[in-house]
């Protein structure tokens, strides 16, 4: 029983990073290809959208746009901006399998060093003379 509250535990604190690993990658912003309007006075009557690069944050797939007219041009903010849920989940997702994944290597890995026969002898203590 208390083996299954550990696992439970560190799956939730795995989950955690997770989604605190992709909230922090919005900081990783990049523009384009989808073309979003920003202004009104373009074109040779001026009466044409302007149309230029949207801002997207998170990595590896982004989740945060911005929204013209909305929000501060060029700058991201979770409350202003356009939040994509799926691609949102599908971050969280990549960054909690890639701590997974990194845990069961490191785990097995410190366990077969535990269990080699050098290793053994280090702990072993050395007659004093």
């Amino acid at each position: 029983m208390r083996s299954r509250l550990v696992k439970v535990g560190l799956l939730c604190v795995a989950f955690v990073l997770a989604v605190g690993i992709t909230l922090l990658s919005v900081l990783v912003e990049r523009t384009g290809p989808e073309l979003v309007p920003y202004g009104n006075l373009c074109g040779p009557s001026q009466n044409e959208p302007c149309y230029k690069p949207v801002l997207k944050g998170g990595f590896p797939v982004s989740y945060l746009l911005d929204a013209p007219g909305v929000s501060r041009e060029r700058q991201l903010a979770f409350i202003e901006d356009t939040l994509h849920p799926g691609a949102f989940a599908l971050d969280i997702a990549v960054y909690f399998g890639a701590i997974l994944l990194v845990s069961v290597v490191a785990w097995r890995a410190w366990f077969v060093y535990l269990r080699s026969p050098n290793h053994a002898d280090a702990f072993q203590e050395t007659p004093r003379k």
